[in-house]
């Protein structure tokens, strides 16, 4: 059995949920093998250090787990998101993107010898706890995590719904550590949220699980609904939006369109190249939208943005996504679990990859007053063996650009001395929100939105 899907950023875990595998890289011997080495040769030399290992350790080490290593560090050499996951981490992988799973909420990657955290979910334990994007987790009930592999942090912060956990953490701009007590939950992800803000329709997409596309058309129908058909635009929240399948990403944007290139996939072999287009039926009615994006913006979250600003059907707003512009695939292994195997790169429609760069807003607006004391921005290109985006063909002419309505040039990149310190859930806080759903207003009140001719 065999399935295509966009991971969740690979290299990554939500604690309670295995995503990703990171193990102890073995390099250096292959590579330092004489010319004219076979494979058969190799895998001597692996066989000999095996034995080797198993004869004279300091400390016995069971087959099983010296095996195990040695196929993720093999797959870990490849790239951040390349990894096999055993039975218990690939039946967590698929209780993940059906949207309900146990643990922290709290989506972590392994950096420098450091546990670093990518995002909290949404109304999660570790949204709650004020734990911030790239916060470092330095203690897990009071223990070091220094030299942790992610596996063996992901698996310390586990446990049953109900039980305590202590996690220490280090902020950027904080010198004394923060000591957060959690109690662990079963996470339901509510892939969307709405709120209505006047005639301008909000929707915040969490993440791209099995019921994103179901969930976003309902969310739709719910704001014109309680508008009595009165939304005039639409403001889209992927702010830290990790990603998740690849169907539910063109679906997404696809509701969004009624025409052009929505994403393309490019692999090894030409035989395994895809397209997708837009099919007629643009849900909002071509109502002006303004999509909001930040370093925490990855996978399937990239490619709605790309795919409706680079149709012109949105104007993207934040700052630059995190760069996640490859795809995986999942080979089941018949009573072992599965491979995760990256096969294939993204391209929006201009023919450029996402890998490394991502997304650039149209107009970049930061959360904070001050660049001193933000939190450290974690991108794909700081992932171990990160690819280098291979874009390097002409890009082919895509529509005018939106025409924006005077007042977005008015918008600052960041908020004024007076405004308030931004408080998770208090809207009225959040200077990104407040600026996309002013231009959604003015864009929607001076009729722009639409391309120029």
């Amino acid at each position: 059995m065999r399935l295509r899907t966009s991971l969740l950023i690979a290299g990554t875990f939500v604690v309670g949920i295995g995503v990703g595998v990171v193990a102890p890289v073995i390099r250096g011997a292959v590579a330092d093998q004489p010319a004219g080495a076979n494979t058969y040769e190799q895998l001597g030399l692996f066989e000999n250090i095996f034995q080797r290992v198993k004869a004279d350790y300091v400390m016995p080490e069971p087959s099983k787990k010296l095996v195990y290593d040695a196929m993720n560090g093999m797959l870990a050499g490849l790239d951040p998101h390349s990894g096999y996951m055993n039975k218990r981490q690939y039946a967590d992988m698929q209780a993940e993107t059906s949207g309900q799973f146990g643990g922290l909420g709290l989506e972590v990657s392994q950096a420098d010898g450091f546990i670093k955290v990518i995002s909290p979910i949404d109304d999660t334990p570790a949204y709650k706890a004020g734990i911030k994007p790239g916060d470092m987790i330095v203690a897990i009930n009071g223990k070091p995590t220094i030299g942790y592999t992610l596996n063996k942090a992901v698996d310390a912060m586990r446990g049953p719904p109900g039980s305590a956990i202590t996690l220490t953490i280090k902020r950027a701009g904080i010198d004394k550590p923060i000591i957060d007590k959690l109690t662990r939950a079963t996470i339901h992800v509510q892939a969307v949220k709405d709120k209505l803000y006047g005639r301008v329709g909000y929707m915040r997409l969490a993440s791209f699980s099995e019921n994103a596309n179901r969930d976003i058309r309902r969310a739709v129908a719910k704001l014109k609904s309680e508008s009595h058909g009165k939304v005039d635009a639409y403001v889209l929240d992927l702010r830290n939006n990790p990603g998740g399948l690849l169907n539910q990403g063109i679906a997404v944007a696809d509701d969004f369109l009624n025409s052009g290139e929505i994403v393309s996939t490019h692999g090894r072999h030409s035989s395994d190249d895809e397209v997708w287009y837009a099919h007629a039926g643009d849900i909002a009615h071509g109502k002006p939208i303004v999509i909001l994006i930040n370093s925490g913006t990855a996978s399937a979250a990239e490619i709605v943005s790309a795919a409706l600003q680079q149709n012109r059907r949105a104007v993207v707003m934040g700052t630059r996504s995190f760069g996640k512009g490859s795809v995986q695939t999942i080979f089941t292994i018949p009573g072992h679990g599965a491979l995760r195997l990256t096969t294939a790169l993204y391209y929006t429609p201009s023919g450029k990859s996402l890998q490394d760069y991502g997304v650039q807003p149209d107009i970049e607006v930061h959360e904070s007053k001050n660049s001193k004391n933000h939190f450290p921005k974690i991108r794909e290109a700081d992932m171990p063996n990160a690819f280098h985006n291979p874009s390097g063909m002409k890009t082919p002419i895509l529509p005018p650009k939106l025409v924006l309505p005077p007042m977005a040039k008015s918008i600052a990149p960041r908020p004024p001395a007076s405004w308030p310190k931004l408080v998770p859930g208090k809207p009225a806080t959040d200077y990104q929100l407040q600026m996309a759903l002013k231009l959604a207003s003015a864009m929607a009140q001076e009729g722009t939105g639409q391309a120029a001719h």
